[in-house]
């Protein structure tokens, strides 16, 4: 085939893709917003639903003719394509687990839920006893719909055979960046912050119930516990948007990057409280979704959407596509995190919120201890996955004691069915959390302990985010001065802020 076909068949297909990103955001917008609640999802492109595009794409990776500039770009291009080729051909397995876990409905305490109904109130419900009797019933209903999680597992490995890979390889072809190091890492995060995490965590028990012991917790006491509810007066609905904003303002940024980002911050029924983003175009058309409410989540979850949204709206728009949209989102990922860390500040707090300094104290305390649950959570799940890997089949059997070991507390069996994640998404989290590490300590280098309040660290960040995606997670701090990424600077950071 000459050079000229092969380029317009490659940009064909990569304008197919935008305008097929473009859809499917703007149907999920359509969804969650409630503008159009019932409308089907967008079908699939038929390029991505054969492995004819995945090996087309490698060949050109692997072509002697292909530049460096280019490779790079047909890297990030594969594993989109890649990405898409699995789920779709575990689209109906991947279809039925969302049914039952959106739609399939149980009782208890003469109430109907679904599973994700239940997933997202369990930790907001005060009564124990009502969260125990959610929580047992719940993972009733999951067990007995186990064979489907494991359809579903099952489809994505066979769709991996279909391109020639066995899961283990082709998950690091997805991520760019080998596994063992990772998990590695992961084994050395829960080691080093289980002293201080099992302290604050017998600590934030107490304050919950004085009746609760750590050893007679169970993984919804620690969810709750973990949000602090006892400070939500200190983190109140109506200060939400102003803070947020004025922290941007003093930052040099403007909350919807000169008309790039639409902001929907009005209060709906039934809508999940925090922030959500939704990437119709990058970095011209993107939609933020704001649910207030009171406490410190859904303050780290607004400016965690912030700050990703931020991030993309920035993006310089003379990239190729696949750079501005197609890269390691670990790295969007972190840039929401680096923002919802502010809340790790005192000086953040007392100047946004107005609190006392034994306020502010107790505050970035159990801040850093809600995100080091999801640290340790994270890790844990990078462990298990290597077993996911090898089994196909999410291990249960694993699961519940490397989770249970990692959140101090009881975890069930069929919770545990929902962390299932064959391609690794919290092996990518993990990652996000180290780059946020690094970035963090390169703000303070440069603008001192106040970035978050520094014009010039604002104009530092959007010259980052202009560069758009072309570097992953790992090049990114490569650049910044690290070797390889670095999780436990992460979870070290949050056992310095919980005083351990």
């Amino acid at each position: 085939m000459p050079d000229s076909a092969v380029e317009l068949s490659l940009n064909a297909l990569v304008e197919h893709l935008d305008d097929h990103l473009f859809e499917q955001a703007t149907r999920d917008w359509r969804v969650f917003s409630g503008v159009t609640p019932d409308a089907p999802p967008v079908p699939e492109l038929p390029e991505l639903t054969r492995p004819d595009a995945f090996q087309y794409v490698s060949e050109l990776i692997d072509s002697p003719r292909t530049d460096e500039g280019k490779r790079a770009r047909l890297v990030l291009l594969r594993r989109e394509v890649a990405r898409r080729f699995l789920r779709f051909r575990a689209g109906e397995p991947r279809r039925v687990v969302d049914e039952l876990l959106r739609k399939d409905t149980f009782l208890s305490a003469a109430k109907r839920w679904t599973p994700a109904e239940a997933l997202l109130e369990l930790p907001r419900l005060a009564s124990r006893e009502l969260r125990d009797a959610l929580e047992r019933e719940l993972s009733a209903h999951l067990w007995e719909q186990r064979d489907l999680f494991t359809r579903r597992d099952d489809a994505l490995v066979a769709a991996a055979a279909e391109l020639r890979f066995e899961p283990p390889a082709l998950v690091e072809l997805l991520h760019g960046r080998p596994l063992t190091p990772r998990q590695v890492q992961a084994t050395a995060l829960l080691r080093d912050t289980e002293d201080a995490f099992r302290d604050l965590l017998g600590y934030a028990l107490r304050r919950l119930d004085t009746q609760l012991a750590p050893g007679q917790a169970r993984v919804h006491d620690v969810r709750r516990a973990s949000g602090a509810p006892w400070l939500c007066e200190l983190f109140r609905r109506e200060d939400l948007f102003h803070a947020v904003t004025r922290c941007l303002g003093d930052l040099g940024l403007h909350p919807s990057a000169e008309g790039r980002i639409t902001v929907d911050q009005e209060a709906k029924e039934g809508r999940a409280a925090g922030a959500h983003l939704f990437e119709l175009r990058v970095p011209e058309q993107l939609r933020l979704l704001l649910q207030p409410d009171l406490g410190y989540p859904v303050y780290a979850s607004w400016l965690s959407g912030w700050g990703m949204a931020l991030s993309r709206a920035h993006v310089g728009r003379s990239l190729p596509f696949v750079e501005r949209r197609l890269g390691d989102h670990a790295v969007v990922q972190a840039q929401g995190r680096l923002f919802a860390s502010f809340l790790l500040e005192e000086a953040w707090l007392k100047r946004y919120l107005r609190l006392t300094s034994p306020q502010a104290r107790e505050a970035a305390r159990l801040f850093a201890f809600f995100q080091l649950v999801e640290l340790r959570r994270d890790a844990a799940l990078t462990l298990v996955h290597k077993e996911h890997l090898a089994r196909g089949a999410f291990p249960v059997d694993d699961a519940v004691p490397r989770l249970a070991d990692a959140l101090g507390a009881d975890v069930s069996r069929g919770r545990t069915l929902v962390e299932g994640d064959l391609l690794g998404d919290a092996v990518l989290s993990l990652d996000g959390w180290a780059l946020e590490g690094r970035l963090a300590e390169s703000l303070r280098e440069r603008f001192n302990e106040d970035f978050f309040r520094n014009p010039a660290a604002g104009r530092w960040l959007v010259e980052a985010w202009g560069k758009g995606q072309r570097d992953d997670a790992a090049q990114v701090a490569a650049a910044l001065g690290d070797e390889a990424l670095d999780v436990l600077r992460a979870g070290r950071r949050r056992v310095t802020v919980m005083g351990a």
